[in-house]
Protein backbone atom coordinates (compact mmCIF):
# COMPACT_ATOMS: atom_id res chain seq x y z
CA UNK A 1 0.00 0.00 0.00
CA UNK A 2 2.70 2.06 1.19
CA UNK A 3 4.43 1.67 -2.09
CA UNK A 4 1.46 2.54 -4.50
CA UNK A 5 1.10 5.85 -2.29
CA UNK A 6 4.92 6.96 -3.26
CA UNK A 7 4.61 5.58 -6.51
CA UNK A 8 1.31 8.30 -7.05
CA UNK A 9 3.26 11.04 -5.28
CA UNK A 10 5.97 10.35 -7.84
CA UNK A 11 4.13 10.69 -10.82
CA UNK A 12 2.18 13.93 -8.93
CA UNK A 13 5.44 15.95 -8.40
CA UNK A 14 6.85 14.58 -12.09
CA UNK A 15 3.68 16.34 -13.49
CA UNK A 16 4.08 19.37 -11.33
CA UNK A 17 7.71 19.75 -12.51
CA UNK A 18 6.87 19.23 -15.88
CA UNK A 19 4.10 22.16 -15.55
CA UNK A 20 6.17 24.12 -14.29
CA UNK A 21 8.91 23.99 -17.04
CA UNK A 22 6.00 24.61 -19.74
CA UNK A 23 4.86 27.42 -17.92
CA UNK A 24 8.48 28.60 -17.62
CA UNK A 25 9.50 28.07 -21.03
CA UNK A 26 6.46 29.99 -22.24
CA UNK A 27 6.90 33.23 -20.48
CA UNK A 28 8.27 35.97 -22.14
CA UNK A 29 11.61 37.21 -21.53
CA UNK A 30 11.58 39.86 -18.93
CA UNK A 31 12.03 43.60 -19.58
CA UNK A 32 9.50 45.85 -21.92
CA UNK A 33 9.63 45.22 -25.60
CA UNK A 34 10.39 47.54 -28.19
CA UNK A 35 10.43 47.80 -32.30
CA UNK A 36 12.84 50.20 -33.91
CA UNK A 37 12.39 51.68 -38.22
CA UNK A 38 14.67 53.60 -38.65
CA UNK A 39 16.16 55.96 -41.57
CA UNK A 40 19.21 58.13 -41.67
CA UNK A 41 20.62 60.19 -44.53
CA UNK A 42 24.56 61.47 -44.10
CA UNK A 43 27.29 61.09 -42.14
CA UNK A 44 24.75 59.63 -39.31
CA UNK A 45 24.93 56.07 -37.32
CA UNK A 46 22.92 52.91 -38.14
CA UNK A 47 19.87 51.60 -36.41
CA UNK A 48 22.24 49.07 -34.28
CA UNK A 49 23.87 51.96 -32.87
CA UNK A 50 20.82 53.83 -31.70
CA UNK A 51 19.39 50.98 -30.82
CA UNK A 52 22.06 50.63 -28.55
CA UNK A 53 21.70 54.25 -27.02
CA UNK A 54 18.37 53.74 -26.30
CA UNK A 55 19.00 50.87 -24.62
CA UNK A 56 21.93 52.05 -22.94
CA UNK A 57 19.46 54.70 -20.75
CA UNK A 58 16.53 52.22 -20.33
CA UNK A 59 17.88 48.80 -18.94
CA UNK A 60 14.46 47.15 -19.30
CA UNK A 61 14.13 47.59 -23.22
CA UNK A 62 14.83 44.39 -25.02
CA UNK A 63 14.21 43.84 -28.74
CA UNK A 64 10.24 42.44 -29.52
CA UNK A 65 9.96 38.61 -30.27
CA UNK A 66 8.09 37.45 -32.76
CA UNK A 67 4.16 39.22 -32.91
CA UNK A 68 4.15 40.21 -29.37
CA UNK A 69 3.00 43.32 -28.48
CA UNK A 70 5.56 46.46 -28.00
CA UNK A 71 6.37 50.14 -28.32
CA UNK A 72 6.90 51.76 -31.07
CA UNK A 73 10.34 53.98 -32.40
CA UNK A 74 10.11 55.64 -35.73
CA UNK A 75 13.11 57.53 -36.12
CA UNK A 76 14.41 59.48 -39.24
CA UNK A 77 17.75 61.79 -39.09
CA UNK A 78 19.19 64.04 -41.78
CA UNK A 79 22.88 65.33 -41.43
CA UNK A 80 23.71 68.10 -43.68
CA UNK A 81 26.41 70.84 -43.04
CA UNK A 82 26.39 72.90 -40.24
CA UNK A 83 23.44 71.39 -38.45
CA UNK A 84 21.31 67.88 -38.10
CA UNK A 85 17.59 67.47 -37.53
CA UNK A 86 16.12 64.55 -35.90
CA UNK A 87 12.47 63.14 -35.59
CA UNK A 88 11.17 60.56 -33.23
CA UNK A 89 7.55 58.95 -32.79
CA UNK A 90 6.82 56.64 -29.98
CA UNK A 91 3.60 54.65 -30.48
CA UNK A 92 2.33 52.81 -27.77
CA UNK A 93 0.47 48.85 -28.13
CA UNK A 94 -2.63 50.25 -28.00
CA UNK A 95 -1.65 53.07 -30.44
CA UNK A 96 -1.01 56.31 -29.09
CA UNK A 97 1.52 58.59 -30.06
CA UNK A 98 4.15 61.28 -29.15
CA UNK A 99 6.12 62.69 -31.89
CA UNK A 100 9.43 65.08 -30.84
CA UNK A 101 11.47 66.97 -33.35
CA UNK A 102 15.11 67.75 -32.69
CA UNK A 103 17.59 69.84 -34.30
CA UNK A 104 21.70 70.11 -32.75
CA UNK A 105 25.14 71.11 -34.86
CA UNK A 106 25.84 66.90 -35.26
CA UNK A 107 24.02 63.74 -35.81
CA UNK A 108 25.83 62.26 -32.88
CA UNK A 109 24.56 64.97 -30.50
CA UNK A 110 20.73 64.73 -32.25
CA UNK A 111 20.97 60.70 -32.01
CA UNK A 112 21.98 61.32 -28.32
CA UNK A 113 18.49 63.24 -27.87
CA UNK A 114 16.81 61.03 -29.12
CA UNK A 115 17.81 58.02 -27.24
CA UNK A 116 16.85 59.88 -24.40
CA UNK A 117 13.45 60.50 -25.54
CA UNK A 118 13.06 57.07 -26.46
CA UNK A 119 13.72 56.16 -22.87
CA UNK A 120 11.75 58.79 -21.27
CA UNK A 121 9.02 57.96 -23.28
CA UNK A 122 8.90 54.17 -22.03
CA UNK A 123 8.87 55.25 -18.87
CA UNK A 124 8.55 58.36 -17.77
CA UNK A 125 9.29 57.74 -13.97
CA UNK A 126 12.12 55.68 -14.31
CA UNK A 127 15.30 56.76 -13.57
CA UNK A 128 17.62 57.09 -16.82
CA UNK A 129 20.59 55.74 -17.38
CA UNK A 130 23.07 58.05 -18.71
CA UNK A 131 26.83 57.26 -20.03
CA UNK A 132 30.11 58.60 -17.96
CA UNK A 133 30.56 60.62 -20.73
CA UNK A 134 27.35 62.26 -20.91
CA UNK A 135 27.02 63.28 -17.06
CA UNK A 136 26.59 66.72 -16.91
CA UNK A 137 23.11 65.99 -18.69
CA UNK A 138 21.78 63.62 -16.15
CA UNK A 139 18.47 64.32 -14.76
CA UNK A 140 17.82 64.26 -11.21
CA UNK A 141 13.82 62.37 -11.50
CA UNK A 142 12.03 60.82 -7.73
CA UNK A 143 13.72 57.11 -7.25
CA UNK A 144 11.18 54.48 -8.85
CA UNK A 145 8.67 52.65 -6.38
CA UNK A 146 7.47 48.88 -6.00
CA UNK A 147 3.76 50.38 -7.29
CA UNK A 148 5.15 51.96 -10.36
CA UNK A 149 6.44 48.73 -11.16
CA UNK A 150 4.26 47.96 -14.33
CA UNK A 151 4.74 47.32 -17.83
CA UNK A 152 4.31 50.15 -20.74
CA UNK A 153 1.00 49.40 -21.98
CA UNK A 154 -0.55 49.74 -18.97
CA UNK A 155 1.00 53.09 -18.17
CA UNK A 156 -0.08 56.05 -20.61
CA UNK A 157 2.04 58.71 -21.60
CA UNK A 158 3.18 61.41 -19.42
CA UNK A 159 4.62 64.90 -20.76
CA UNK A 160 8.45 65.06 -20.07
CA UNK A 161 11.21 67.23 -21.15
CA UNK A 162 13.33 67.73 -24.55
CA UNK A 163 16.86 67.64 -24.14
CA UNK A 164 18.19 71.14 -24.76
CA UNK A 165 20.76 70.73 -27.45
CA UNK A 166 23.11 74.34 -28.11
CA UNK A 167 21.13 75.56 -30.97
CA UNK A 168 23.10 75.01 -34.58
CA UNK A 169 24.79 77.66 -35.97
CA UNK A 170 22.40 78.98 -38.70
CA UNK A 171 24.23 79.89 -42.34
CA UNK A 172 23.27 81.21 -45.21
CA UNK A 173 24.74 78.40 -48.41
CA UNK A 174 26.37 79.98 -51.38
CA UNK A 175 27.17 78.76 -54.64
CA UNK A 176 28.93 79.39 -57.66
CA UNK A 177 27.71 77.84 -61.14
CA UNK A 178 26.91 77.82 -64.51
CA UNK A 179 24.62 76.41 -67.35
CA UNK A 180 23.18 75.99 -70.97
CA UNK A 181 20.60 78.04 -71.57
CA UNK A 182 17.74 78.11 -74.01
CA UNK A 183 15.28 80.90 -75.00
CA UNK A 184 12.35 81.11 -78.22
CA UNK A 185 11.85 85.10 -77.52
CA UNK A 186 14.84 86.67 -78.49
CA UNK A 187 15.35 85.45 -82.58
CA UNK A 188 12.89 84.07 -85.21
CA UNK A 189 14.69 80.57 -84.67
CA UNK A 190 15.45 78.68 -81.11
CA UNK A 191 18.41 80.50 -79.37
CA UNK A 192 20.84 78.93 -77.15
CA UNK A 193 23.49 80.78 -74.85
CA UNK A 194 25.96 80.02 -71.45
CA UNK A 195 25.32 81.64 -68.29
CA UNK A 196 26.87 81.71 -65.20
CA UNK A 197 25.31 82.53 -61.75
CA UNK A 198 26.40 83.41 -58.06
CA UNK A 199 23.45 81.42 -55.76
CA UNK A 200 22.67 82.73 -51.99
CA UNK A 201 20.20 80.22 -50.08
CA UNK A 202 18.86 81.17 -46.92
CA UNK A 203 19.54 78.91 -44.06
CA UNK A 204 17.20 75.29 -43.47
CA UNK A 205 14.70 74.41 -40.45
CA UNK A 206 11.40 75.76 -43.20
CA UNK A 207 10.24 74.67 -45.90
CA UNK A 208 10.33 78.60 -46.63
CA UNK A 209 13.90 78.78 -47.36
CA UNK A 210 14.49 81.28 -50.39
CA UNK A 211 17.43 81.22 -53.18
CA UNK A 212 18.08 84.00 -55.43
CA UNK A 213 20.88 84.33 -58.15
CA UNK A 214 22.26 86.95 -60.00
CA UNK A 215 23.42 85.43 -63.55
CA UNK A 216 24.74 86.83 -66.81
CA UNK A 217 23.67 85.37 -70.08
CA UNK A 218 24.80 85.39 -73.18
CA UNK A 219 22.45 83.61 -76.44
CA UNK A 220 22.71 84.13 -79.96
CA UNK A 221 20.55 82.29 -83.32
CA UNK A 222 21.86 81.11 -86.31
CA UNK A 223 21.20 83.13 -89.52
CA UNK A 224 17.41 82.56 -90.73
CA UNK A 225 16.15 83.86 -93.66
CA UNK A 226 13.56 86.03 -93.35
CA UNK A 227 11.55 88.62 -94.78
CA UNK A 228 13.78 90.94 -94.64
CA UNK A 229 16.89 89.48 -95.31
CA UNK A 230 18.89 86.34 -93.48
CA UNK A 231 19.02 87.85 -89.98
CA UNK A 232 21.05 87.20 -86.82
CA UNK A 233 20.48 87.84 -82.97
CA UNK A 234 22.11 88.21 -80.18
CA UNK A 235 21.55 88.81 -77.00
CA UNK A 236 22.84 89.42 -73.11
CA UNK A 237 21.49 89.94 -69.88
CA UNK A 238 21.32 89.78 -66.29
CA UNK A 239 18.75 87.86 -64.69
CA UNK A 240 17.73 88.55 -61.08
CA UNK A 241 15.62 85.56 -59.81
CA UNK A 242 14.41 84.22 -56.42
CA UNK A 243 12.85 81.37 -55.76
CA UNK A 244 11.02 81.21 -52.13
CA UNK A 245 9.91 77.46 -51.59
CA UNK A 246 12.42 74.41 -50.96
CA UNK A 247 9.64 71.04 -51.46
CA UNK A 248 10.77 68.87 -49.51
CA UNK A 249 13.37 70.22 -47.61
CA UNK A 250 15.19 67.63 -46.18
CA UNK A 251 15.79 65.26 -49.20
CA UNK A 252 18.24 65.65 -51.78
CA UNK A 253 15.89 65.70 -54.88
CA UNK A 254 13.61 68.88 -54.43
CA UNK A 255 11.33 71.63 -56.42
CA UNK A 256 11.88 75.24 -56.52
CA UNK A 257 8.98 77.48 -57.65
CA UNK A 258 10.81 80.56 -59.09
CA UNK A 259 10.30 83.98 -60.89
CA UNK A 260 13.15 86.15 -62.77
CA UNK A 261 13.44 89.75 -64.37
CA UNK A 262 15.95 90.25 -66.86
CA UNK A 263 17.65 93.31 -68.32
CA UNK A 264 20.21 93.71 -71.26
CA UNK A 265 20.12 94.43 -74.68
CA UNK A 266 19.53 92.75 -78.01
CA UNK A 267 21.13 93.10 -81.29
CA UNK A 268 19.96 92.31 -84.40
CA UNK A 269 22.08 91.71 -87.77
CA UNK A 270 20.00 91.84 -90.73
CA UNK A 271 21.31 92.28 -93.93
CA UNK A 272 22.21 96.02 -94.90
CA UNK A 273 22.98 96.62 -91.02
CA UNK A 274 22.68 96.06 -87.48
CA UNK A 275 20.72 97.59 -84.55
CA UNK A 276 20.42 97.09 -80.88
CA UNK A 277 17.36 97.55 -78.59
CA UNK A 278 17.26 97.66 -74.68
CA UNK A 279 15.51 94.14 -73.48
CA UNK A 280 13.56 94.05 -70.19
CA UNK A 281 11.90 90.79 -69.15
CA UNK A 282 9.87 89.19 -67.10
CA UNK A 283 8.90 85.11 -66.26
CA UNK A 284 8.45 82.63 -64.15
CA UNK A 285 9.65 78.70 -64.24
CA UNK A 286 9.80 75.77 -62.07
CA UNK A 287 13.11 73.85 -61.23
CA UNK A 288 13.83 70.30 -60.47
CA UNK A 289 17.05 70.24 -58.35
CA UNK A 290 19.27 67.25 -57.19
CA UNK A 291 22.13 67.80 -54.59
CA UNK A 292 24.80 65.69 -54.34
CA UNK A 293 27.39 65.36 -51.06
CA UNK A 294 25.46 68.77 -50.15
CA UNK A 295 27.96 70.77 -52.14
CA UNK A 296 27.39 69.75 -56.08
CA UNK A 297 24.08 70.86 -57.37
CA UNK A 298 22.00 69.94 -60.49
CA UNK A 299 19.56 71.93 -62.22
CA UNK A 300 16.28 71.61 -65.02
CA UNK A 301 14.21 74.54 -65.27
CA UNK A 302 11.62 75.25 -67.52
CA UNK A 303 9.16 78.26 -68.03
CA UNK A 304 8.17 81.21 -69.85
CA UNK A 305 9.51 84.59 -70.37
CA UNK A 306 7.39 87.82 -71.38
CA UNK A 307 8.93 90.69 -72.95
CA UNK A 308 8.01 94.20 -70.89
CA UNK A 309 9.10 96.39 -73.51
CA UNK A 310 7.96 96.00 -77.29
CA UNK A 311 11.01 95.91 -79.99
CA UNK A 312 10.78 95.02 -83.42
CA UNK A 313 13.59 94.89 -86.15
CA UNK A 314 11.36 95.92 -89.11
CA UNK A 315 10.27 93.02 -91.48
CA UNK A 316 13.06 90.45 -90.25
CA UNK A 317 11.62 89.77 -86.72
CA UNK A 318 9.51 91.58 -84.04
CA UNK A 319 10.07 89.62 -80.76
CA UNK A 320 6.71 88.27 -79.46
CA UNK A 321 4.42 88.96 -76.18
CA UNK A 322 5.59 85.62 -74.71
CA UNK A 323 7.94 83.14 -75.47
CA UNK A 324 9.90 79.61 -73.75
CA UNK A 325 12.68 79.38 -71.72
CA UNK A 326 14.94 76.32 -70.53
CA UNK A 327 18.36 75.51 -68.85
CA UNK A 328 20.47 72.77 -67.32
CA UNK A 329 22.71 74.22 -64.48
CA UNK A 330 25.76 72.69 -62.19
CA UNK A 331 26.85 74.47 -59.25
CA UNK A 332 29.20 74.65 -56.84
CA UNK A 333 27.83 75.01 -52.80
CA UNK A 334 29.51 76.22 -49.86
CA UNK A 335 29.11 77.97 -46.90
Amino acid sequence: MWGGVRSACSWLLCAGICASTRHALAAPPPGQPFRLEYWAHGSCPDAAEFAREIRSRAPRLRPAEGDEAALGFYAELDDRSGYATGRLTARSPDGREVTRTVRGPTCDDVVTALALIAALAADPVQPVEVPAASEPTKRKRAPRTPESDEPLTETPYRAFDEPTLAEPTERWTYGIGGGLEFNSAIAPSPSYGLSVAFEAEAPGGSPVRALWSLSAIRAASASTQTAGGTASFSWFAFRLDGCPVRWPELTPLFLRPCAFFDAGALQGNVEGGSSTRTWVSAGAFGRIEALVAEVISFQLDGGVVAPLKANDFGSAFQVPPAGMLGRIGLTYRFQ
